[in-house]
C-alpha cells in the first residue's frame, strides 16, 4: 500500500508498505480522507519524529476487514477514527485528565492516516471509532471530528459562558472552531490574526464578532471600551507566535482565564508575578476524551456546526509531499489528503 512517511532530508516521502495484518478483535480500515493537523506540521518541520514514521490522525474511511465475528457490525461501514484511547481506570482518567493517561499517550493507530490502510485495535474500536450513517455531510468535513473535539474540550475547560467576552489569538482552523463554539455558548468573541483573509472567513463563519490584525493599534482601545476598562474574560492562545503572550497579558482582565492551545518555544512563558498579583488562571488543553469525540461527531453529522469553509485544499495522498509546503507557508488553512 502507498504511505507517506517522514524523512529527515525530504520531510515527506512516498513509500510502499505491506497492508497491516489484523488480529482477533481488530479491524482494517481503508482510509478515504485524512486531515493535516498543526501538530503534524510541527513534528515534520522540527524533526520531532523518527524517520519512517507515518503521521496523520484525522481519519475517515471504510472498515473492510474485521478479525472477530463479534465485530461484524463494523464491517463495510464508513467510520471516523481517532488515534488515542485512555484506559478510563487510572488516577488521571478518574480525575478527568484523560490525555495524561499513560495508555492514552502510548496508543495510536497503525501505521498512521497518511496511508491507504490502517489497523484499528480493539480499544480503538470500542472508544474512538464512530460509524457514519447516511448523511449529507462530506467525508472531508467529517475528518475534522478529532480537531473539533479538541476545541470542545478547550472551551469546556475554560468554562466559557454567555456573559464572557473572549479573545481568540490565531484564526487558523483551530482558532475558528474555538470561536464558533464560544459563539454557540453566547459569548462575544474577538479574533486576532496576521492574515486579513482569515479574519474575514472567521466573520463569515460566525466564529467572531469583531476581528483585528495582530498588533493593530485599535485593538486595545476597542477591548477596553467593550469591557468598561477591564479587559477580556478569557483568552484562547491558538497561535504559535511569542508575540501573542504579550498581547494576552495586555488584554486579559484581572482574574481572567488564559487557555493555552498552541506550542511556543520552551524558554518563553508568563511571569509569575503577573499570575500571582492579578490572580490569573492559566491552563492547557491538549487532546479530547472519548465523550468529546462523540459529541463532536454528532455536531458535524447533524450540521449543528458547519466546518466545510475551513477546508481550503483537497489533495491526493501521493501528492502530499509536494503540496504540504502550502501549509508551512500559511497558504492553506486546512488541507485534506484523499486516498484515490
Amino acid at each position: 500500500m502507498l504511505c507517506i512517511e517522514y524523512n529527515k532530508k525530504e520531510k515527506l516521502k512516498v513509500v510502499e508498505k505491506p497492508i497491516p495484518k489484523i488480529e482477533r478483535d481488530e479491524a482494517l480500515l481503508k482510509v478515504e480522507a485524512c486531515g493535516i493537523c498543526g501538530s503534524d506540521l510541527i513534528k515534520i518541520k522540527n524533526n520531532l519524529v523518527e524517520e519512517g514514521t507515518v503521521l496523520g490522525h484525522e481519519i475517515v474511511g471504510t472498515i473492510v476487514e474485521v478479525g472477530s465475528p463479534t465485530k461484524k457490525d463494523f464491517l463495510n461501514k464508513k467510520a471516523v477514527v481517532a488515534h488515542h484511547v485512555p484506559c478510563l481506570s487510572c488516577h488521571f482518567c478518574k480525575h478527568g485528565n484523560f490525555s495524561m493517561c499513560s495508555q492514552f499517550k502510548n496508543t495510536n493507530i497503525k501505521p498512521g492516516g497518511f496511508s491507504e490502510y490502517i489497523k484499528i485495535s480493539k480499544e480503538h474500536l470500542e472508544q474512538a471509532t464512530f460509524i457514519i450513517p447516511k448523511c449529507t455531510v462530506s467525508e472531508n468535513e467529517l475528518a475534522l471530528t478529532e480537531p473539533l473535539a479538541c476545541c470542545m474540550r478547550a472551551v469546556n475547560r475554560a468554562q466559557v459562558s454567555a456573559s464572557n467576552i473572549v479573545l481568540v489569538c490565531g484564526l487558523g482552523s483551530i482558532g475558528i472552531m474555538i470561536g464558533k463554539l464560544c459563539e454557540q455558548k453566547g459569548a462575544t468573541v474577538i479574533g486576532l490574526d496576521l492574515i486579513q483573509e482569515r479574519i474575514n472567513l472567521a466573520k463569515n463563519m460566525s466564529a467572531i464578532t469583531n476581528g483585528f490584525i495582530a498588533s493593530s493599534p485599535e485593538l486595545k482601545s476597542f477591548i477596553l471600551h467593550k469591557t468598561e476598562g477591564r479587559g477580556v474574560d478569557t483568552v484562547f492562545l491558538a497561535s504559535g507566535s511569542t508575540k501573542s503572550l504579550e498581547d494576552t497579558l495586555n488584554l486579559i482582565r484581572p482574574g481572567g482565564t488564559i487557555l493555552v492551545f498552541s506550542s511556543i518555544p520552551k524558554e518563553i512563558g508568563f511571569y509569575n508575578n503577573e499570575i500571582y498579583y492579578r490572580e490569573l488562571t492559566i491552563m492547557g488543553s491538549y487532546s479530547p476524551s472519548p465523550l468529546d469525540l462523540r459529541e463532536a461527531h454528532q455536531h458535524i453529522l447533524t450540521e449543528k456546526i458547519k466546518l466545510g469553509p475551513l477546508i481550503t485544499d483537497v489533495v491526493n495522498l501521493k501528492d502530499l509531499p509536494k503540496e504540504i509546503n502550502k501549509c508551512f507557508e500559511n497558504k492553506s488553512l486546512k488541507m485534506i489528503a484523499r486516498v484515490s
